[in-house]
Parts: C-alpha cells; sequence; structure tokens
C-alpha cells in the first residue's frame, strides 16, 4: 500500500499554505525533481508558484503542523495525465518563518514527468536545476527497461 493510500482523503485546505507568505529571505529548497538545492526566497517563490499550476487537483491526506517546527502536506495529485504524490515538509525558525523546504515527488516516472514541465518553464533561468525532455525520457527508459532486471533476484 503506497503511503498516502494510508489516510482519507481531507477537505481541500481555502487558500495557500501558511507558511508559503512567510518564506525566510534565506531559505533553502529541496527536492527529489531538483538536481541540487534553491536558495532564497525570491527563486524559491517562482518556481513555486509555476509548479503550482502543473497539478491538475490536489488531494490532501494531511496538512497541519507538527509540533511547532515543522508544517506537513501529504496529496494525490496528477500532472500531464501522470499520477503523483507529493510530500512537503517545512521547517519553520524561530521568527515562524519557512528557512528549509523538501518536496518529494514519487513515483520515478511521475517525478521525471514534473521536473521536465518544470524544465520547459525554467530551463534557461535555473539551468540544470531540472531535467529536460532527452534526459528524462532516457531515464524513464531505463526506469522501464531496468524493472525486469530490478525483479529478478540478483
Amino acid at each position: 500500500m503506497k503511503f498516502t493510500n494510508t489516510a482519507p482523503t481531507l477537505p481541500r485546505p481555502v487558500g495557500p499554505p501558511p507558511w508559503l507568505g512567510k518564506i525566510a529571505e534565506d531559505a533553502t529548497l529541496e527536492g527529489a525533481v531538483l538536481s541540487r538545492p534553491v536558495q532564497g526566497r525570491e527563486n524559491i517563490l517562482a518556481l513555486i508558484s509555476h509548479a503550482r499550476t502543473l497539478y491538475e487537483f490536489q488531494d490532501y491526506t494531511y496538512y497541519g503542523h507538527c509540533g511547532n517546527d515543522f508544517f506537513f502536506e501529504s496529496y494525490r495529485s496528477s500532472v500531464n495525465g501522470v499520477a503523483v504524490d507529493c510530500s512537503v515538509l517545512v521547517h519553520l525558525n524561530a521568527e515562524g518563518e519557512a528557512d528549509s523546504l523538501l518536496i518529494h515527488h514519487y513515483p520515478l516516472g511521475a517525478t521525471l514527468e514534473f521536473s521536465r514541465l518544470m524544465n520547459e518553464k525554467f530551463g534557461d533561468q535555473f539551468e540544470d536545476l531540472y531535467f529536460n525532455a532527452a534526459q528524462a525520457d532516457a531515464l524513464a527508459k531505463d526506469l522501464r527497461t531496468g524493472s525486469d532486471r530490478l525483479a529478478k533476484p540478483v
């Protein structure tokens, strides 16, 4: 059973996540779709603002604070017709600002599709941050042909 299938779907939250308007100037974003961390509020906001438009829907399974220092989101979605699950973990500093964000998309095929779509928008601005179409397609092909190798015992 997949992680996000273990909880019922919640009502969609009203408005953006509370941390989105409180990203620290020196915040860091890391994620499965990224080849390296992204630094700075303006860069992070540009990426997240576009990324949110790629989701065809968001069915939340968790949305809320975990203690005083973390905010967690878990949701199912679809991007360009590809099913994707997403987990978002946000660390909040002593001032209540989001200073560290970790966004994890899965499974790998969905991660590659998301990365490819983000590269179409930001490939020139954020060089080598995302997989381009050729890279994503090659990795997806390896994933499909490699699944036979992975299924067999060594």
